[in-house]
């Protein structure tokens, strides 16, 4: 019996997800988030984080899977939006 080859071709698959908070808690938030990016805790999927001026967060994130890049989306999106509302809570 002959070895099989996959059929399946590597896909690199990205998304970017932009969130529009609070200029203080948008610092806030990525500051909280970059020992993990820079840690890669999400270890399948590569992720990148912008900060704009006005309270734009862009999270960007790549994956040779998109199993794991949902996935990696779905964590990083938790993260943000637990974040994000125990600092408005503060207020």
């Amino acid at each position: 019996m002959e070895p099989t080859t996959s059929l399946l071709k590597p896909v690199e698959a990205s998304v970017t997800l932009e969130f529009d908070l609070d200029p203080r808690v948008c610092s806030a938030v990525a500051e909280a988030l970059q020992p993990e990016i820079k840690r890669g805790s999400e270890r399948f999927v590569e992720a990148e984080l912008k900060v704009s001026d006005d309270g734009h967060l862009k999270l960007l994130l790549k994956s040779e899977d998109l199993a794991n890049l949902r996935a990696g989306a779905n964590s990083y999106f938790n993260l943000i939006r637990a974040s994000s509302e125990a600092l408005l809570s503060l207020n």
